[in-house]
């Protein structure tokens, strides 16, 4: 499911006006999404008293370390070619259905992580 959701995100940035760079780009932006799922189960925690909510060093650890994990999984032995070469052949019904699946991961990450935030503030 990581390697499609980055397929997904790579054929995103591939509509852009920075297509060049897509490759790069949807690792970027998957590991920023993927931060953001990790702060909402982390404020979950913290809300149970499990853990303490991160400093500013844990969330340059955190991010950097996605940021490296993504890095070292998609651009080591260029594995990212294999991957979109794998879905590159699908047709426009499993297209639209990726797209749905892009946009559902997208607006459920964000909504979550705002009512964690709302929720954990006091303004739920």
């Amino acid at each position: 499911m990581i390697d499609y959701l980055y397929y997904r995100f790579y054929r995103l940035w591939l509509h852009s006006s920075v297509a060049e760079g897509a490759v790069f780009f949807a690792m970027l932006l998957f590991s920023v999404m993927l931060y953001a799922n990790v702060l909402t189960v982390w404020g979950i925690l913290t809300q149970y008293g499990v853990i303490e909510f991160p400093s500013d060093t844990q969330h340059y650890i955190i991010q950097g370390g996605l940021i490296a994990l993504l890095s070292s999984r998609y651009f080591l032995k260029k594995r990212y070619k294999r991957i979109i070469a794998k879905y590159e052949d699908e047709n426009s019904v499993q297209r639209k259905a990726g797209a749905w699946v892009l946009t559902i991961y997208i607006v459920a990450t964000f909504a979550c992580l705002l009512l964690e935030t709302f929720h954990r503030h006091g303004k739920i």
